[in-house]
């Protein structure tokens, strides 16, 4: 950290100098714009985030789908908007090509060889649709929370294509987070992380209730009940800002987790473990929420 002295510039401007060697890294010439944001008592200058193109070359030594899905989409999240994938075999560009369909917003294929592909961000949304975009988040985990009760009803209900949207939008969401480094950032990681575990429970009981036939029964649903209250008072308080409801969260997860759950496990231990695991993601879903609140001083 270096200190610059403010020079008065006319009746109300200040001004300082930037320092030189940052100048000619990020070669920049007078007339050139830069981004200047305000942050309690501080403000940081940087370059227009808008007109960086992050660019990378990944090999992949793998044709198995979860590690060429798990490569790109971390690339994707890191903020990176050109993308050169290597592999062996043509087989990798299929996988390629449904994760890009499935989990990348915005991103294309723009050139291929039988070794090679390049992919691009073509029509990725702005940041600001950020809220937006996390809304639909919470939308399809409450549908798959409405797939999950009518399965125990006995009727069937496809729910691969809402797991594939929740995951394409937190995608994006981290992506945002990463790429334009919002405020209390590492915060926004965790919550997005916790929620998008909490949900994962849901779709992996859900492949449970497609492979063996369950009864509904008293205990599971309660327990299903439960944890759609608590992922209800925790989509409510992002919205609200509120703390108060994130308190409401954790005496309930003391409650469900300590004292109940463990009594449930007598029947249905599959599906209690998922329903218990949801409830204590979204619980620990709401201490980074908690945070960031308290930073931003709502």
């Amino acid at each position: 950290m270096t200190k610059r002295k403010l020079v008065k510039q006319g009746a109300a401007t200040m001004m300082i100098s930037l320092p030189s060697k940052w100048i000619k890294a990020n070669k920049l010439e007078k007339g050139d714009e830069v981004d200047v944001e305000e942050k309690t008592n501080s403000l940081i200058i940087g370059l227009d985030t808008k007109q960086i193109s992050k660019k990378t070359e990944i090999n992949l030594g793998s044709l198995t789908e979860s590690s060429i899905r798990t490569i790109l989409t971390n690339a994707y999240r890191l903020g990176y908007d050109k993308i050169k994938l290597n592999y062996q075999s043509s087989e990798a560009l299929k996988h390629i090509k449904n994760i890009i369909d499935n989990n990348l917003v915005g991103f294309e294929i723009i050139k291929k060889t039988d070794k090679s592909c390049e992919i691009e961000n073509i029509t990725e949304p702005s940041k600001e649709q950020f809220d937006n975009i996390l809304s639909k988040v919470f939308l399809n985990i409450d549908e798959l929370f409405e797939i999950i009760f009518l399965r125990l009803k006995g009727k069937k209900q496809e729910f691969e294509q809402t797991e594939q949207k929740i995951q394409r939008f937190d995608n994006f969401c981290r992506r945002v987070i990463a790429k334009y480094e919002l405020e209390n950032s590492n915060l926004r990681w965790a919550f997005h992380s916790e929620l998008i575990h909490a949900q994962r429970e849901l779709y992996h009981l859900l492949r449970y209730l497609e492979k063996n036939k369950t009864k509904e029964n008293k205990d599971i649903s309660y327990l299903l009940e439960k944890s759609k209250e608590i992922f209800e008072l925790l989509k409510k308080a992002y919205n609200e800002k509120n703390i108060s409801l994130l308190e409401k969260i954790h005496d309930m997860e003391k409650e469900l987790i300590y004292k109940e759950g463990y009594s449930f496990f007598k029947q249905s231990p599959v599906i209690i473990y998922h329903l218990l695991n949801s409830i204590r993601n979204f619980y620990l879903a709401s201490s980074p929420l908690i945070g960031i609140f308290i930073v931003q001083e709502f």
